[in-house]
């Protein structure tokens, strides 16, 4: 069982690997398969939770407080054991797991907190409060830390900087209506437009008004709120307002204060009816639970006694993990067919094995059922993509395709298809075409491709990002593990299916594999590697960019997969292993972690997986560096076939670091994989 696309790596080399190294990553590659096959959903799927932060569970909170709708006090339990278990020792709460604590985070859960009952004096809320006054209090929090509060009556709509609803009554051809703004940015802003333009508050209660006397001892009255207006607290502030942007503050502000009634309303009314429309097409999920938040709050406002707000209430369910070890957490995306496709071609690549077959026989019976076949009715006239042919980051319950998880997902299940490890009755030609007309559509004129959609901006619109925290938000880029799993996947349906395309589509599939192989090539960093935009950070960019320059038919003979083996090789670690540090994504650099802390199995096996595909026979230290590594896996592993926890690898938008826990679990047995297979039996 081996893949075909990795053929010819390491070949005509006399030196067969270490024997015991041979053995013990059998064993443990073995290990690795039973146990994913014991945290396999009984529907097929293999899904780990992606751990972020505390801000949704604060904002589910407000938000129940200002629908009247009480929480359980089971889920109270659980919510403040999330709080307990997430706090960093200086008593506030941060970005991510390993990052400092924000002035953003640390006043949402303080108000959460006090909102399920937690008294001034209890010590995570005085813990907390101390922190909030010595960074500047709430007059310098980010902007969508101000509109929060201001939803609960406790900062003055007037002074958080403007989010008319009016833009959306910009013609469509103009350069600056939302449309044009990355799919998360535009329905987080469609959201934040109508509550700020419809003033959505909570009505006052002696709960809220004990809050507002805590965050402001100096009496709310007194508070010069306008003063602040550009100031953001240096715990939060990735990108500041620049000169042009607080001129278009200036400008909405103007036109917020002047807007006439008549055309509010009718702003306001053109605005809910994109949110009916998102709440609606996606089965009352949305996009993310940040949006979908929002949205409760716009239905509410609307109609307190909407029939869909029950349902709406559900839809955040679908983004909630709860239990009694670490409580409730929302999670800002799920990761289920990114996931299970990832695991199924790791199992594609290993040696002949039962455990194997059966995982990947069961992935394979509900890949199929996640794709979608048609377009989102009506989709058009709000702003969305075609749709058809795609597949989600998430499940089949979440109608938002994107390219790479698309990619990833066809070229998965063709791979098992050549294996012989399930049949094409599920996935047949019909919709693999559909899977490569998806992917095509979304790339972009540079040959590079983007993730939920072509690019549709111009790039001056980076240069107005209102979300002081994060960076590179505005827009859908060309991103290089995008283009990487979407070229990668081009060619293996090109070569699966070679003689059974439409001609013109083939000559499609050319052009645009030749395009995205050129993109890549091009934005080759001078050190040799490939700068994530998904994922910490040089190692994660590269494992995408070889595999995809390798799937196109280049080598490690070729100047970019040498460099790019010359990198890794410099960055491996006197442990065998890899590991960068997260501050690589926020300053765009190559930072590694400090030498003290170990090792990152997830950053090992993507490196090794690269290697592997760099390697030519006359390259001992490749080899070395590549049985180094295997080594560190396997000093690594659990006894029950798990890999232990460590920092986190996932990100976006610079600053949101993400810990996708089977990402763990995934890649070093996938490294495994490629090890025993292809690599070994070329050696």
């Amino acid at each position: 069982m081996t893949n075909p696309a990795h053929s010819g790596v390491g070949v005509n080399v006399d030196a067969r690997p270490e024997a015991d190294l041979l053995r013990s990553a059998a064993t443990r590659y073995e290990r690795s398969l039973k146990h994913l096959r014991s945290v396999q959903q009984d529907n097929g799927a293999l899904a780990g939770e992606v751990i972020w932060n505390t801000m949704l569970v604060s904002q589910y909170v407000m938000t129940m407080h200002i629908l009247g709708k009480p929480i359980a006090e089971a889920r109270r339990r659980r919510i403040r054991q999330s709080f307990e278990l997430q706090v960093r020792e200086d008593g506030g709460w941060g970005m991510h797991p390993d990052s400092e604590s924000y002035l953003f985070h640390t006043t949402l859960a303080y108000i959460a907190l006090r909102l399920l009952g937690s008294p001034a004096e209890d010590p995570l809320v005085a813990g907390a409060l101390r922190w909030i006054y010595n960074h500047g209090g709430p007059v310098v929090l980010p902007t969508w830390g101000r509109v929060w509060l201001a939803l609960l009556g406790l900062y003055p709509w007037a002074s958080v900087q403007p989010i008319v609803p009016e833009i959306w009554l910009l013609p469509e051809a103009s350069p600056f209506h939302p449309r044009r703004l990355y799919c998360h940015m535009r329905l987080i802003y469609l959201g934040l437009s109508y509550v700020y333009g419809a003033r959505v508050t909570a009505d006052d209660d002696p709960l809220l008004a004990a809050v507002r006397d805590e965050l402001y001892p100096e009496g709310y009255a007194d508070v010069p709120f306008d003063d602040y207006r550009h100031s953001i607290a240096i715990t939060d502030l990735f990108e500041a307002p620049n000169a042009a942007l607080r001129a278009a503050f200036a400008g909405l502000r103007v036109i917020d204060r002047l807007s006439p009634k008549l055309l509010r309303k009718r702003a306001l009314d053109h605005a809910f009816e994109h949110i009916l429309f998102e709440i609606r097409s996606t089965g009352y999920v949305c996009l993310s639970p940040v949006n979908g938040l929002l949205f409760t709050l716009a239905l509410a406002s609307r109609d307190a006694d909407h029939p869909e707000l029950p349902a709406v209430l559900q839809g955040l369910e679908y983004w909630v993990w709860e239990d009694d070890d670490e409580g409730m957490r929302i999670v800002g995306a799920r990761s289920d067919i990114w996931d299970t496709s990832f695991v199924v071609q790791a199992a594609c690549e290993g040696p002949p094995s039962t455990t194997a077959a059966e995982l990947v026989a069961d992935a394979c019976a509900w890949l199929p059922k996640a794709q979608l076949l048609a377009d989102i009715t009506d989709g058009a006239r709000h702003h969305r993509a075609p749709a058809s042919g795609g597949w989600g980051f998430a499940t089949e319950d979440h109608p938002w395709p994107v390219s790479d998880c698309t990619a990833e997902a066809l070229e998965a299940l063709l791979r098992a298809q050549g294996a012989g490890l399930t049949d094409s009755s599920s996935f047949d030609r019909t919709r693999q075409i559909a899977a490569i007309r998806f992917i095509l559509q979304r790339q972009n004129d540079d040959g590079g491709f983007g993730s939920y959609e072509a690019r549709r901006g111009s790039m001056v619109i980076r240069h107005f990002n209102p979300a002081e925290m994060y960076g590179n938000c505005m827009l859908e880029y060309s991103y290089a593990e995008c283009t990487a799993s979407c070229v990668r996947g081009l060619v293996c349906a090109r070569d699966a299916l070679r003689g059974a395309l439409p001609r013109e589509l083939e000559r499609e599939l050319d052009r645009s594999i030749g395009r995205g192989r050129d993109f890549l090539l091009k934005a080759q960093d001078v050190n040799g590697a490939w700068l994530g935009f998904w994922g910490v950070n040089y190692t994660y960019g590269t494992f995408f960019a070889v595999s995809a320059l390798h799937a196109c038919g280049l080598d490690g003979h070729h100047p970019a997969l040498a460099r790019a083996g010359r990198w890794l090789c410099r960055a491996q670690r006197p442990d065998g292993g890899w590991a960068e540090s997260y501050r690589g994504v926020v300053e765009g650099a190559d930072i590694q972690l400090p030498p003290e802390e170990p090792s990152l199995v997830v950053q090992t096996a993507w490196a090794v997986l690269t290697l592997m595909l760099c390697a030519q026979p006359e390259d001992s230290a490749v080899h070395d560096a590549i049985a180094r590594g295997i080594a560190y896996l396997c000093r690594k592993q659990d006894a029950d076939g798990s890999w232990p926890e460590e920092r986190a690898s996932g990100v976006f938008f610079n600053t949101a670091v993400l810990d996708y826990r089977l990402y763990r679990q995934t890649f070093p047995a996938w490294a495994l994989a490629r090890y025993l297979g292809e690599y070994s039996a070329g050696r």
